[in-house]
């Protein structure tokens, strides 16, 4: 949330890591990429799409979480055994860059 020049990131108090990390990296992401936007206003007052905007928060946990080296130590591994052996759910790797 971006109020009064401020930045907000919101937690669901009930998520475990790395759920959690993954959710933190997203809105961070946000935080970085999408400055003046307040993400949450637009998602749930004005009914607009934030399709871009998401699939960029996306991009940006994905290559906050799982660094290159990961990839480059582990040839021959599917993304999904990647995304494993980093510790967060396979989705994460349809958003990073290779």
């Amino acid at each position: 949330m971006y109020l009064k020049k401020h930045r907000y990131i919101f937690l669901d108090s009930s998520l475990e890591s790395p759920e959690k990390e993954m959710v933190m990296a997203h809105e961070l992401g946000h935080a970085v990429l999408h400055q003046k936007e307040n993400c949450y206003f637009i998602r749930n007052k004005t009914f607009l799409s934030t399709a871009k905007i998401e699939k960029e928060a996306n991009i940006f946990a994905a290559e906050l979480l799982i660094p290159d080296s990961l990839i480059l130590e582990n040839p021959g591994y599917s993304k999904t055994q990647i995304a494993i052996l980093a510790g967060y759910n396979e989705m994460i790797m349809k958003f990073k860059q290779l």
